[in-house]
């Protein structure tokens, strides 16, 4: 039987185990296990150390809230606000307050926040026959004064009022001092006195005698038989029976919506005793 030829040194047959060159059969060489060994180490963080922090914002440029401004601002806001309110509050009103011109009779003017030109009284001007006239005039001055009324019932007057605290006098006194009496609230009854006598005078002195805000005098050539004056205000009658007498005294006497200087006396002793005399305003001390 033949033998096989041996293979030549330095070659190997095709099944045979043979390893490669340095390293052991069916291992990868070395050297590319190294290398991507390597590279995994410079991608991955040491065991154990801790992540690193953010450098943190520095102080110096983190935005400051204004707060000294903030409250500068809202004390004006407050200030600004608390003015307008007081304005509105005080600021007359225009609607319904009766502060606002309005025509009167005779195209006349009345104003509710000046005594001396106020509107009609409602319950003075539901008495039948009275007249009223707004008497804007009130200031003092000496000798006579041309009214427009007659007898009058307000404007220009004589610094000394006539004595009203229920005086009846037997003759007839100066206009001016009478209208000064009536801008402290009197009523001031006249009367003609050739056709007021006996009962009916008795009668006119019954509403007067004794009574505060109230004087009585004769009236040369008065027009009709009695007439009765508040200021502003007049009223003609023909008889002392007549009820609107007491009516008008009533509703005007004193009254605090149409007496300009309400609140004032209404006595002058001085002038009681010493009276002027009609077309002569006197001063009762002189």
């Amino acid at each position: 039987m033949a033998q096989r030829k041996s293979t030549p040194s330095g070659k190997s047959g095709r099944g045979s185990g043979a390893s490669r060159p340095g390293g052991k059969p069916g291992t990868k060489p070395a050297g590319k296990t190294a290398g991507r060994s390597s590279s995994a180490t410079r991608t991955t963080a040491p065991v154990g150390r801790p992540p690193a922090r953010k450098k943190p914002k520095s102080i110096v440029n983190q935005k400051q809230t204004p707060w000294g401004l903030i409250a500068t601002t809202a004390a004006v806001v407050v200030f600004a606000a608390a003015v307008i309110i007081v304005v509105i509050a005080t600021r007359p009103s225009d609607s319904g307050s009766g502060d606002t011109d309005t025509a009167s009779k005779g195209g006349q003017t009345v104003k509710s926040s000046d005594p001396y030109r106020r509107a009609e009284l409602p319950a003075a001007a539901a008495i039948k026959g009275v007249v009223y006239r707004v008497q804007a005039e009130h200031t003092h001055t000496d000798g006579t004064v041309k009214y427009d009324t007659t007898p009058p019932t307000g404007g220009k007057h004589n610094q000394y009022w006539a004595d009203c605290s229920g005086t009846v006098y037997s003759k007839a006194i100066a206009n001016e001092n009478a209208v000064h009496m009536l801008e402290h609230g009197a009523i001031w009854v006249t009367y003609n006195a050739d056709k007021v006598k006996g009962a009916q005078l008795t009668k006119l002195k019954s509403y007067v005698s004794g009574v505060d805000r109230i004087a009585m005098s004769p009236y040369p050539g008065l027009d009709s038989a009695i007439s009765l004056q508040a200021w502003g205000y007049q009223l003609k009658v023909s008889s002392a029976s007549d009820p609107r007498i007491a009516k008008f005294i009533s509703v005007l006497k004193n009254n605090k919506s149409t007496t300009p200087e309400y609140g004032v006396s209404c006595s002058n002793p001085d002038f009681k005793e010493k009276p002027s005399t009609f077309g002569h305003p006197t001063d009762p001390l002189s």
